[in-house]
């Protein structure tokens, strides 16, 4: 006997309440988990004395299936309420409908693109993307795994990230990695990443932080333009271009330690600022009082006097917090400082070819790259200068030699 089944998972179960409200495209219920023993569809048969099971009216999500079995995976079960039939999940997690199929799985699984089909996904746990995910959509998941390309998206990935393809034109909205990242190439996009980053092919013109180590995996991986922050070392085959394209590239310091100081820096200027006005007026209105003493009237007076006893007390409240920030500041440098003096190995490697046109800085030395160097370069920070470590050790087995 064929049924009819209901899919009561993966849509809004509460209808629109007026056809004339605004469609939000971008809405979805896919990424919403469910429960152990959570009731998924329901079966309905379908009556033989009817032409056809074509004749029924299938809404969007409902499909028919020739035998109840056929629906049925080893994640979930059937229900018997009196004459009713329904799918129950037999485990918590996501549900999914695959070739006519109800499973629940351990992760969301999107078989297919995000796009207007899926709408955005804020995903509780674990994302499959089995397509690309495209411009103008959010993704959010805890780790995340896309078999094709981002493009122009805002995703932020609590764990590691792994992209097949690329990830391109992602300036929008930082693409944010709270783990390490995987992906095939790069393009003018900005990435946060707080481990590390493995490219397979090439970085083209982004804007990348790093909290660990950039590797650009093979000899000929390339790393062109824009500016790429390390918090370890940085892995490529080649770095710039003939033309000199302007690179920069920082490695042996938390960038995220260092945004933080410079955010926090910007604040205390404002403190400063702000502080500085007050202590002006306070001088304006002594100054005032003091010369126009027995020509302003007593009411004009008061009200100066007034004036200034506010201003005092709200000065000595930003006193103290520009002080509290101050000691912030200097924690933070400590922390930067810490970060730099354990991380000793931070080197930039290059297995074929570093271009001139690239400005390096590692720990607190900074270089221009002025001339092209061919082969095996590794640069390091020795007493605040930038040296080629392979070029001191072949002058120490020179002296050896000599």
């Amino acid at each position: 006997m064929p049924y009819r089944v209901t899919q009561l998972f993966g849509k809004d179960l509460e209808p629109v309440p007026d056809s004339s409200d605004a469609v939000d495209y971008y809405h979805s219920n896919l990424a919403t988990p469910v429960t152990c023993g959570q009731v998924l569809a329901r079966l309905d048969p379908i009556l033989q004395e009817t032409n056809s099971a074509t004749d029924h009216k299938l809404s969007r999500d409902d499909f028919i299936i020739t035998e109840p079995a056929d629906i049925i995976s080893a994640t979930v079960e059937f229900l018997e309420k009196g004459d009713e039939l329904f799918i129950i999940s037999r485990k918590d997690g996501f549900p999914a409908l695959l070739n006519k199929k109800i499973t629940v799985n351990d992760r969301l699984v999107i078989d297919g693109d995000i796009n207007f089909h899926t709408g955005n996904i804020d995903c509780s746990g674990d994302l499959l993307v089995n397509g690309s995910i495209m411009a103008g959509f959010k993704v959010k998941a805890d780790n995340l795994t896309v078999n094709g390309s981002i493009e122009n998206a805002e995703v932020v990935c609590h764990g590691d990230l792994v992209c097949s393809g690329g990830i391109v034109a992602c300036n929008d909205f930082p693409l944010i990695c709270g783990g390490s990242l995987w992906v095939k190439y790069i393009e003018n996009s900005i990435l946060e990443i707080k481990n590390d980053l493995f490219i397979s092919g090439s970085s083209l013109h982004n804007s990348i932080k790093v909290a660990g180590s950039i590797v650009l995996c093979h000899d000929s991986a390339i790393l062109v333009g824009g500016k790429c922050e390390s918090g370890h070392s940085l892995y490529s085959g080649v770095i710039g271009a003939k033309w000199a394209t302007p690179t920069e590239i920082i490695i042996g310091c938390d960038p995220f330690l260092t945004q933080k100081l410079k955010n926090h820096c910007q604040n205390l200027e404002k403190i400063v600022t702000e502080l500085n006005e007050l202590r002006n007026r306070i001088e304006q209105i002594n100054i005032y009082l003091q010369h126009e003493e027995g020509k302003t009237t007593s009411k004009e007076a008061h009200k100066l006097q007034e004036e200034r006893e506010l201003l005092e007390s709200k000065s000595s409240f930003i006193t103290q917090k520009y002080n509290t920030a101050l000691k912030k500041r200097e924690q933070l440098q400590q922390q930067i400082d810490e970060f730099k003096k354990q991380n000793l190995n931070a080197s930039l490697y290059v297995a074929s070819q570093l271009f001139s046109g690239v400005n390096l800085t590692i720990k607190d030395a900074t270089i221009r790259i002025d001339e092209e160097v061919t082969g095996v370069t590794v640069l390091s920070e020795v007493d605040e200068e930038i040296v080629n470590i392979n070029r001191v050790k072949e002058d120490s087995v020179q002296e050896t030699q000599d």
